[in-house]
């Protein structure tokens, strides 16, 4: 199943599209990914709300989909190459940051290191069932000594993807309220400003 998914990454993360870039929103299950997808999608269209699969595109360029899985309306192996398609279709936006969020009382943002960036993605990569139980033996089964490599050769690659995103896409350290009541806007305008002064490279 994994094989389906080769061509990319699946990331726990939320995304809304703001200017026509996607930008991500990294963190535990409990550090409002979702939340800060609700406030933001006052005003802008939301990608994903829980997981985005991410993969280069045809200009050589990272761009996201919604890889939200939904029991109720998803057949697995029908699920992985519905993303895939989308990914290499029209529908992928082009990331434009990533941020690590926090509650906090009041919006501000940090920059964040790429090496710092690409552990969070990769913490957020390894949070999708999918891809951290690649190559575990299963119950009652072993792992073939064969296969092994694959799994070093596949898992080698994630570390590659996530270091070259955190390379080329801005990083920050994202802190917010969950309160309601006008602190969209403050919120809005911090990432703003983030995005204008730290540009990814050409």
């Amino acid at each position: 199943m994994i094989a389906a998914a080769a061509g990319g990454l699946f990331l726990h993360a939320s995304a809304v599209v703001v200017d026509g870039g996607a930008l991500l929103f990294l963190g535990h299950s409990t550090a409002g990914k979702s939340t800060i997808a609700r406030m933001l999608g006052k005003t802008h269209p939301v990608l994903a709300d829980d997981s985005v699969y991410v993969a280069r595109g045809p200009d050589g360029n990272w761009r996201g989909v919604d890889g939200s899985f939904r029991f109720e309306r998803d057949e697995w192996l029908g699920w992985l190459e519905e993303v895939r398609r989308r990914a290499e279709g029209g529908g992928a936006v082009p990331l434009r940051g990533c941020f690590r969020i926090h509650k906090a009382a009041a919006a501000r943002v940090e920059p964040l290191a790429p090496l710092e960036l690409a552990r969070c993605l990769m913490d957020a990569a390894m949070e999708i069932d999918l891809q951290r139980k690649f190559g575990r033996p299963q119950e009652g089964r072993g792992t073939a000594a064969g296969n092994m490599s694959s799994v070093r050769q596949m898992r080698r690659q994630w570390f590659r993807w996530v270091a070259e995103i955190a390379r080329v896409c801005p990083g920050g350290s994202l802190w917010f309220s969950k309160e309601s009541g006008g602190v969209e806007l403050e919120l809005e305008n911090r990432l703003s400003s983030f995005l204008e002064g730290n540009a990814g490279p050409a």
